[in-house]
């Protein structure tokens, strides 16, 4: 066990006292962080205080937003879902609104965890000099590289920003984000609680199980981050892949094939254009600020397995017509109002998603296999996922431990999910993920990208029978009637 799992240990075993006399960690109610809809009659909220570096002595502390929709059973079950987005950076607040589709709220508590650094927590992570540099560099109409160059500059403000305001950057990543969870476990006097994770926090639960698997009964799992795959190393063979998966499907379905004989070659021919000759759409940010920007080829790229591909499916069954419409000249409005940089700021926590990557990606990757990506394929040359690997280079924080990049074995029974079309992670990871875990259930979904527990209504019900009961399958009903359900559209929409 290394020192800093000792230190944990023993800080988790003893508690630990701020400079005010009070124990950390602790939770207190309080108003909620966000706005409630008002068709929530039972939600309870408060803070989690923990402290920021856990082996620092008598550190700062840091306050973590939490929202408790309480189950409409009067007897609830004890042991309720604990769930958190994934980004890294991305605030979980806005899924306070999401009873419905959560169906284990029938007999269980929902409880919706804020990671540290993100938009709600004291302090966020907020970098407005990233926003201002992407919106700057897309209004002024400048290169990829010009573009790049300045968030990356931008990122360097930010970095020295928090820094000089006495915010420890090595202390936000999965290590003590899974711990986080975990104090609020114990502080809520929770026996056990079940997990559920998607795309980045998808791997901070494997985090947790890894590190903490005493309190947990089950964990859910969908478009997992695989903590062992050096992701920018192979990003862009990711999206490759999703989009060969949309040209074979297409190729198998009579209609389809019909209809669009040659919808690769019109794809990269779209690509090709664009990246010669940019599109014009108009754009306003919410200052009101109006002006135009410039789509390239690759934004049509990024869009259509992003926009597209992580949609309901009754959009995935637009893309190839819209391919073809796009061939043809005619570009679809949603492509003009949503494709490229966005003008209207983020919503990550942009310093939360840089020190976790540069902690736990960055440092265990091959530059020259980063490179390769771009140059891999003819039809997308020069194309990247993300500029994180660069934004590394100014983004100082601490490497993490070569734990943080090796796979997570546990005996917690597992519900792993994986998406047809999923762009961002490969559906063979999770199946892998499966493969290594002593009690799992893996599924792909058809006709799904990236999340599919938020585009297939069904997966909800899945995911809520097998947390009734761990040790057995859930029914597979929805992947059935999914992929029977949908058919590529062959007019355009």
């Amino acid at each position: 066990m290394s020192i800093r799992l000792v230190l944990l240990a023993l800080a988790l075993a003893i508690g630990s006292v701020g400079v005010i006399g009070q124990t950390v960690p602790r939770f207190e109610s309080g108003p909620c962080a966000v706005t409630v809809p008002t068709a929530e009659k039972h939600v309870d909220c408060g803070y989690l205080t923990v402290p920021e570096n856990r082996s620092k002595k008598n550190g700062r502390t840091i306050r973590l937003p939490i929202v408790i929709l309480r189950s409409d059973d009067p007897n609830p079950k004890p042991d309720p879902v604990l769930k958190t987005l994934g980004g890294p950076g991305a605030s979980s607040l806005r899924m306070i609104g999401a009873r419905r589709a959560s169906p284990w709220l029938r007999d269980r508590d929902y409880i919706i965890f804020e990671q540290r650094g993100t938009k709600y927590t004291e302090p966020a992570l907020q970098c407005p000099e990233v926003d201002q540099a992407v919106s700057g560099s897309a209004f002024a109409h400048e290169t990829h590289q010009i573009a790049k160059g300045r968030q990356i500059a931008a990122s360097k403000k930010c970095y020295e920003r928090l820094r000089s305001a006495g915010i420890d950057l090595d202390a936000y990543n999965s290590y003590e984000n899974a711990a986080d969870i975990e104090d609020l476990r114990r502080v809520l006097h929770l026996e056990k609680i079940n997990l559920y994770g998607v795309s980045y926090s998808a791997r901070l639960m494997l985090d947790v199980a890894r590190y903490f698997p005493d309190g947990i009964r089950s964990v859910t799992i969908e478009s997992t981050l695989a903590p062992e795959v050096n992701y920018d190393e192979v990003g862009v063979d990711g999206v490759v892949r999703s989009l060969n998966e949309l040209f074979a499907a297409c190729r198998t379905d009579a209609d389809c094939n019909s209809a669009y004989p040659e919808l690769e070659k019109e794809f990269y021919a779209v690509v090709g254009k664009l990246n010669k000759g940019r599109l014009e759409a108009k754009r306003s940010t919410p200052n009101r600020r109006d002006g135009t920007i410039l789509l390239s080829g690759d934004d049509f790229a990024t869009w259509i397995v992003d926009y597209l591909f992580s949609n309901e499916p009754s959009a995935t069954v637009e893309a190839p017509s819209i391919i073809h419409r796009a061939f043809r000249g005619d570009y679809v409005d949603q492509f003009k109002r949503d494709g490229g940089p966005s003008v209207g700021g983020s919503f990550y926590s942009w310093g939360m998603r840089y020190s976790v990557w540069c902690s736990e990606e960055r440092p265990f990757e091959n530059t020259g296999l980063i490179r390769a990506q771009s140059e891999k394929y003819p039809g997308l040359k020069g194309y990247e996922v993300m500029a994180l690997p660069d934004i590394c280079s100014v983004w100082k924080v601490k490497p993490a431990e070569r734990i943080a990049n090796t796979p997570v074995v546990t005996d917690i029974p597992t519900l792993v999910l994986g998406a047809q079309y999923d762009a961002y992670t490969d559906p063979s990871w999770g199946k892998a993920i499966a493969g290594r875990l002593k009690k799992s259930f893996y599924y792909e979904v058809p006709w799904a990208g990236h999340g599919p527990g938020f585009s297939v209504p069904c997966v909800s019900l899945m995911i809520a029978a097998f947390i009734d009961d761990p040790g057995k399958a859930p029914p597979d009903d929805c992947i059935a009637k999914t992929r029977g359900q949908f058919h590529f559209l062959t007019k355009a929409p």
